[in-house]
């Protein structure tokens, strides 16, 4: 009597499975990684945005001063175009973050900063030929300390640049 041995049965069923099971596991953890670095960076450039409005609203204040009659005396606000539904534009204006909208008179954002802070002083040497000295002894002009901020309207984000600068002669 010649005895054959039986192949094995149902192992390699259940070896598929298994290789089935951790490769969905695998795939499910990678796609649900890929979900959170989508929302991630979606996040990401949301704030980029904002911030790059906050230093656009700096540089349109600063290219707008001469048509100011007087400059920085009164709250600048202006909506950026960075959207085609109009209720959903940005919104620049001089203030803190997180304050909504002060009146004119009671606006802080914008500030005088005595020169001598700035290190400028009597002794300087100058040149007065094409200046109108000031009664102050310093080089003439004015430094300004300005808070702007950008406040999206569709996702109330806001961002705020504090910044200086000088302004006259």
């Amino acid at each position: 009597m010649h005895l054959t041995k039986r192949a094995p049965r149902g192992n390699a069923l259940m070896m598929t499975l298994i290789a089935i099971s951790v490769l969905m596991l695998l795939v499910s953890g990678a796609i649900q990684f890929t979900n959170y670095n989508r929302e991630a960076t979606a996040e990401k450039l949301r704030g980029d945005r904002v911030g790059a409005c906050a230093d656009a609203a700096r540089r349109h204040l600063l290219s707008r001063l001469k048509l100011m009659s007087s400059p920085l005396l009164r709250t600048f606000q202006a909506e950026l175009i960075d959207d085609p539904n109009k209720n959903a534009r940005s919104v620049m204006r001089t203030g803190h973050y997180g304050e909504p909208a002060p009146k004119p008179e009671q606006d802080n954002s914008v500030a005088i900063v005595d020169a001598r802070l700035m290190g400028e002083g009597g002794e300087q040497a100058r040149d007065i030929a094409n200046i109108a000295p000031s009664g102050d002894g310093t080089l003439g002009g004015k430094y300004y300390r300005v808070v702007v901020k950008c406040r999206e309207k569709a996702s109330q984000r806001e961002s705020e640049v504090e910044f200086l600068f000088r302004y006259g002669l």
